[in-house]
């Protein structure tokens, strides 16, 4: 259980202290030359299950771009806790995949108000497609087609990808990746090219043609969808960078989306 956590940010001369007694939660903010004193949070216990959600203790102990930045953003982390010991992190203008859930954690505090991260949350895309139906079975249905449905969902809350495929007659099969540490980092990498995925979209309609729906939903409530029609194997060059990264993610799962 948490003990005690102690968060600063240089750039606002921000420090948040933290302490569990006789499990209550009491915090102080001090920012500037206003030093604060320690006052009791309610619903400070629901405030810690929410925190240890965020899996502090995967957090690597330093966070730094892979170029030294011309403006520093310095940020520093000391916590302890009475299972895992204590522990320091550092970052400057970078961050851990639950970044932006730990910020609106501390939003919560009374006298914080730290700007809002936004951050990828969610991907999910649907293809829907026909494939031959291969016959010879009992369990096929008898038409020459079936209808293929595939459905990829990266979550970064629940630290999850699942990919599912359903076939017309024959029933649905389930992929699912728990990781708390590779998906938020997988939705890193797909975020940082977002803003080329959010122009494809197409205004190509073909029913005879497979046609992925997209979306991707972000910290601060916003989404951004589209959908786009394959042709063959060809699809928008950028999409086709996310596709392998999703293959180099789930190693040997295949599907027709990627």
């Amino acid at each position: 259980m948490l003990e005690e956590l102690k968060f600063s940010l240089e750039e606002m001369n921000l420090q948040v202290d933290i302490e569990v007694r006789e499990r209550q939660l009491y915090y102080k903010v001090s920012q500037g030359e206003v030093k604060g004193d320690f006052a009791l949070l309610e619903g400070g216990r629901r405030w810690l299950r929410r925190l240890e959600k965020l899996h502090l203790s995967a957090w690597r102990a330093s966070y730094q771009p892979p170029v030294p930045p011309a403006v520093h953003s310095l940020w520093r982390l000391y916590f302890k806790d009475s299972k895992l010991g204590a522990r320091r992190i550092v970052g400057d203008n970078a961050h851990p995949g639950s970044w932006a859930a730990f910020i609106d954690l501390l939003n919560e505090i009374p006298g914080v108000e730290i700007h809002r991260v936004r951050q990828l949350e969610q991907v999910a895309l649907i293809l829907h497609d026909t494939i031959e139906n291969p016959g010879g079975s009992i369990y096929l249905p008898k038409q020459k087609k079936i209808g293929l449905t595939e459905k990829l969902i990266i979550n970064r809350g629940k630290h999850i990808l699942v990919f599912t495929r359903h076939k017309q007659g024959l029933g649905t099969e389930r992929h699912a990746f728990d990781s708390v540490r590779n998906v938020p980092l997988l939705l890193e990498r797909i975020g940082e090219h977002a803003a080329e995925w959010k122009v494809q979209q197409d205004g190509v309609t073909d029913d005879f043609l497979p046609r992925v729906e997209w979306k991707l939903s972000w910290r601060d409530g916003s989404e951004d969808k589209g959908s786009y029609t394959l042709r063959g194997e060809a699809m928008p060059d950028e999409w086709k960078a996310f596709m392998e990264e999703i293959e180099r993610f789930t190693g040997n799962v295949r599907g027709r989306i990627f």
